[in-house]
């Protein structure tokens, strides 16, 4: 049975990533950094305290995994940017090539504008960048390293229902046509998808609903 590990877990976006994976028939190592993280109890799913920034606890994490999901969250803290070198150290330590990353639609290249990346040009409705730039970071870390990455790239999330395959805008690089929001549960799932279906190698994907305007 194919075990992964699943950083972020106890996210609006990790949790469902959690059950899709379950779900499945995946093997879960969760790092969580809490010690009541309130996730599922399933016989599947291996719960580690932790913090993801500590390269220890991250080794740990990774023990007899074949693939990484990283659902991390990012604050005034850079957690990307302190987390993500460290996790290219150990996967290559433990010998783990695959990682699905959950990023920011901000960090595609910009749609019109070329030499810009999304959140600097004129797409962006953002007030501030850090997130962005946090982003773009582990971003470059993971094509940087010679490890097999996927960035999915979603724009605004919600906590709506699923949408229909036919309702999705999937793109790699960059967006060509008009976006909307996208609910987590389509980023948990796409992300599954990637992985299971062996897609998507070495890219930025981007995920979105259609949309009527840019």
């Amino acid at each position: 049975m194919t075990t992964v590990t699943v950083l972020g877990a106890t996210g609006r976006t990790g949790r469902p990533l959690i059950d899709r994976l379950l779900e499945d028939g995946y093997d879960v190592r969760a790092l969580v950094r809490s010690t009541s993280p309130g996730l599922p109890v399933h016989d599947r799913l291996h719960i580690l305290t932790g913090d993801a920034t500590n390269p220890d606890d991250l080794e740990q994490a990774l023990a007899g995994s074949t693939a990484v999901f990283s659902c991390l969250g990012t604050d005034q803290q850079q957690v990307l940017s302190t987390a993500i070198p460290h996790l290219v150290t150990k996967m290559k330590d433990v010998g783990i090539e695959r990682i699905v990353f959950i990023g920011t639609a901000g960090i595609l290249d910009a749609s019109e504008e070329p030499g810009k990346y999304r959140f600097q040009s004129s797409e962006s409705r953002r007030r501030s960048t850090i997130a962005a730039e946090d982003h773009l970071k582990a971003y470059l870390t993971l094509k940087d390293a010679d490890v097999d990455f996927t960035v999915i790239c979603p724009t605004q999330l919600t906590e709506d229902k699923a949408l229909a395959a036919d309702d999705l805008l999937i793109e790699a690089t960059r967006f060509t046509a008009p976006t909307g929001p996208i609910p987590r549960e389509n980023v948990a799932q796409f992300a599954v998808e990637v992985y299971r279906d062996g897609t998507h190698h070495r890219v930025r994907v981007g995920i979105a609903s259609h949309g009527t305007t840019k």
